[in-house]
């Protein structure tokens, strides 16, 4: 007795749900079982979380012992933003502070320093922002 076995996803789903129809447009997941009911799915697109991204000033110079301060707009005012530094989380300290008002959120580097340089992120809802701090001038000995 021979048996030729052929699986694939759509031949199980098909089996064990008794799909006749399968229609995809826009996001919108339609399935028609032969019992005549409908079952809808709508798949949103990803949440808007950062807006004005084209006007963020992405890259910034600064001289050593200056302040800088990289900012974004979020669409909620309520939305909770994380900034992190080469990946390790920030917090406010005496050399960096984080602010909200309203839809902006800023973080603010105090007297920049060499070892300040490098790439900064701004996280809300798993979308981020990166911002690069490159800092410019040698250290002044007095």
């Amino acid at each position: 007795m021979r048996t030729n076995l052929h699986w694939s996803w759509w031949g199980v789903v098909g089996y064990l749900l008794n799909i006749c129809t399968l229609f995809l447009s826009l996001g919108l997941v339609l399935f028609s079982l032969r019992e005549g009911c409908d079952t809808n799915f709508l798949f949103s697109e990803p949440e808007v979380v950062f807006t004005n991204k084209e006007k963020v000033q992405k890259e910034v110079k600064a001289a050593l012992s200056e302040n800088v301060t990289l900012s974004c707009e979020v669409a909620q005012e309520k939305a909770d933003v994380k900034w992190y530094k080469e990946g390790k989380l920030i917090t406010s300290s005496k050399k960096f502070k984080v602010e909200s008002e309203g839809k902006c959120r800023r973080l603010v580097v105090g007297q920049l320093e060499k070892k300040d340089a490098g790439e900064y992120t701004c996280e809300a809802a798993g979308q981020k922002l990166t911002f690069k701090i490159d800092v410019t001038g040698e250290t002044s000995f007095i």
